[in-house]
């Protein structure tokens, strides 16, 4: 299973995109685990937070498509380039922006739309520039692995930002973030890619027309249809769980921007734990199965946050919740991948982008309300219920399966399949990966606890 689970890393253009884009990713993190705790600390609010992470998400929402139709026409390694330098810049005005001593949240809502739109940019075309470093028969294998990349890098980045935000200031972690997005520029501009110019088809710049047509395109396929829907889901349900998980540390564990970096490295610990058999489960395991249980495995993980009695005892869901997004987004990712032409890969990614974009910070919004009305616990809980149903829903209307192009014809057309018990022991192999790493949370805490106490 090793060897087949890190097969792309045979190719020196991707070795050097995934090191390149952990390093430049673990930079990141702190500018993720600043910017909640700055807010945090203007405002003491939830509803805040909530609504810095609209801001940011919501541009990003906005400038996806735009990125899917230049980067049809234009070489994507420049593309990301220059969408890494501006979110360097944006990082860099934060770091002074704190520094000359501005405490305005509005001032950081809207440097943080700001960096959603250099985000918007950036996102899609990162991930459809995958598909240029590998050939076709490793592109799941690679997917999941870049999926991992970005998972990596929560092993030490939220841990080493909260530290930061907390002994050194919010400057410090901004600006960490910044000489990160221009490693990445740097790795970029030793890559060769096997895409050296636009499609000689590639649709044309009008971007309302493109836009529309892609939606088309999308529409007349029923796998992306259904990979867009479960998209949403995760969007709208899942994501504002991690970035809300600020509150349950500052107000129910009290444990400040070190518990909250904690918690995001768990996230991303589950993840990387899980990643080499997912990796590994390429032609053997449908997509549709994998997604199935992911999607399960993730409502009941929130489920286990709202009642966890314990700071301690909150970190094992995470671990959990970080295993079920990497299974369930390398699954999405690749099904849409594996689905479309070419000449309309980036647009059909920006375009999911978009979808995942603008059902994020619609449920953050609603999230950080429901918080402030009935509490963290009650909130999260009403959560994982709607995940949890939207799962099942997915699968009792037979939508999963369309996941699978390669589904004999009965699968398709005829019942659903009662796989049950081969789901079950999917999901003892992908999540109980993640379970083996669960004799280090106590050394983890403990050094967290002495090492930091931030948001």
């Amino acid at each position: 299973m090793t060897a087949a689970a890190f097969a792309s890393f045979s190719h020196r253009n991707y070795r050097r995109f995934w090191l390149g884009g952990v390093t430049a990713n673990s930079a990141r993190w702190f500018q993720y685990v600043a910017l909640p705790a700055v807010i945090w600390e203007l405002t003491a609010s939830a509803a805040w937070v909530g609504a810095a992470g609209f801001a940011q998400f919501a541009a990003m929402a906005v400038m996806a498509p735009l990125a899917g139709v230049v980067a049809d026409r234009y070489q994507r390694r420049k593309i990301l380039m220059a969408s890494q330098s501006l979110m360097a810049l944006i990082s860099a005005v934060m770091a002074l922006v704190w520094a000359q001593g501005v405490r305005s949240p509005v001032a950081y809502l809207a440097l943080a739309a700001a960096a959603g739109l250099a985000g918007g940019v950036n996102l899609p075309v990162w991930q459809a520039f995958v598909s240029e470093l590998v050939p076709r028969e490793l592109l799941l294998n690679a997917v999941t692995l870049n999926s991992a990349q970005f998972n990596s890098s929560r092993l030490i980045g939220p841990m080493l930002g909260g530290i930061t935000v907390a002994s050194a200031g919010p400057s410090a972690a901004f600006a960490v973030s910044a000489a990160g997005a221009l490693l990445a520029v740097t790795v970029l501009a030793r890559i060769e890619s096997n895409k050296l110019a636009a499609p000689a088809r590639a649709p044309g710049m009008r971007l309302v027309s493109n836009i529309v047509e892609t939606f088309h395109y999308v529409r007349t396929r029923r796998s992306l249809r259904t990979a867009f829907v479960a998209a949403a889901l995760i969007g709208s349900l899942g994501l504002p769980i991690q970035v809300l998980t600020v509150v349950f540390a500052e107000d129910v564990f009290a444990r400040g921007p070190g518990g909250f970096g904690l918690m995001l490295t768990m996230v991303g610990l589950g993840a990387v734990a899980a990643a080499p058999l997912v990796a590994s489960l390429g032609g053997r395991v449908p997509r549709s199965r994998i997604l199935r249980v992911s999607l399960l495995a993730y409502g009941v993980a929130v489920a286990a946050l709202s009642l966890a009695p314990a700071f301690v005892v909150y970190l094992l869901p995470l671990m959990l919740i970080g295993a079920a997004h990497l299974a369930s987004a390398s699954s999405l990712n690749t099904a849409i991948q594996l689905q479309v032409d070419e000449s309309r890969r980036t647009q059909v990614m920006s375009l999911y982008v978009m979808v995942l974009m603008l059902s994020n910070p619609v449920g953050l919004l609603v999230l950080g309300q429901l918080v402030e009305a009935v509490g963290p616990r009650p909130a999260f809980g009403a959560y994982s219920v709607l995940l949890i149903a939207g799962a099942v829903l997915l699968q009792a209307r037979g939508r999963l399966r369309h996941l699978d192009p390669d589904a004999s014809p009965q699968r398709e057309d005829g019942a659903l399949d009662d796989a049950a018990g081969n789901d079950a022991v999917l999901g003892a192999a992908v999540f109980g990966e993640a379970a083996r790493g669960d004799a280090a949370f106590d050394d983890a805490d403990d050094a967290a606890r002495s090492d930091a106490d931030r948001v």
